[in-house]
């Protein structure tokens, strides 16, 4: 099960490296790109790790400012060497339907629509979806159909934002 760590990144295996050496140095990398971090995972796929880094930007990150990133954040890391062994360095945005997973994601996501996956059923529900409307350093409030469901972060399993069709797409086709 997943455990947050306080103002830290989750990584979800026990991996010899120095993470905080990694979201140091990825956080500078994107300032000095006028980006922002949003997140960093370290995960074991098969034989391979994988470094996944989110990043960005008001308005969107572009393929461009991805390749930028990459190929500063990749230079950095082939210098300083925080990784244990051979990986996989991915760079992307976290996409309109991004994980939360630390309390500040939740925080910038106040007032939107998400979906919590819990640990445990609760009230007959594993899953709720509904509107974010409180946060804080113990856990969310969700509220689905007029009813308010406290959660703590340690009884979430994965929380995504939950973007509809109609807000990615608009109503319906037009017509000439």
């Amino acid at each position: 099960m997943e455990r947050w760590a306080g103002a830290h990144f989750f990584f979800p295996y026990s991996l010899n490296m120095d993470t905080v050496k990694i979201e140091t140095l990825a956080g500078e990398v994107a300032r000095d790109l006028s980006l922002s971090l949003f997140d960093v995972e370290i995960a074991r796929e098969g034989p391979r790790t994988i470094l996944r880094v989110y990043i960005e930007r008001e308005g969107g990150v572009s393929l461009s400012d991805i390749a930028t990133f990459s190929r500063r954040f990749g230079a950095i890391l082939e210098v300083d060497d925080p990784m244990d062994g051979p990986y996989v360095l991915e760079v992307s945005s976290p996409g309109v339907t991004r994980r939360l997973r630390r309390p500040e994601h939740f925080e910038r996501s106040l007032g939107k629509r998400v979906r919590v996956n819990l640990a445990a059923p609760r009230e007959g529900r594993r899953n709720l979806v509904g509107e974010l409307s409180n946060c804080d350093g113990e856990g969310i409030e969700v509220v689905v159909d007029g009813t308010r469901y406290r959660v703590p972060y340690g009884e979430i399993r994965k929380a995504t934002l939950d973007v509809t069709h109609e807000e990615l797409f608009g109503k319906g086709k037009k017509t000439r």
